[in-house]
């Protein structure tokens, strides 16, 4: 199980990828019964693609005032620093 902040998810819940990142199906570790989509960008396809990773963001942020069951809301970025192994 990965864990990112206060959500865990399972790299086998693959639920898709597009151009510069993947998502997987997770859940938030203090309320078991909320299911999130979690997007992992890597740093290389993040240098590739600032701009439109800014630009997404600010959709998803505009997205989720509207508090719509059909739209989804961005709960939280975070950086990773993840080590590489030699």
């Amino acid at each position: 199980m990965e864990v990112v902040g206060d959500y865990e998810y399972n790299t086998k819940d693959l639920i898709g990828h597009g151009a510069f990142a993947v998502v997987f199906k997770g859940r938030c570790k203090t309320k078991h019964d909320l299911t999130v989509a979690i997007k992992s960008i890597t740093k290389k396809n993040l240098a590739k693609s600032q701009n439109l990773l800014a630009k997404e963001i600010k959709i998803l942020k505009e997205l989720a005032e509207l508090h719509h069951e059909n739209v989804v809301a961005l709960l939280e970025c975070k950086l990773l620093k993840i080590l590489e192994r030699k």
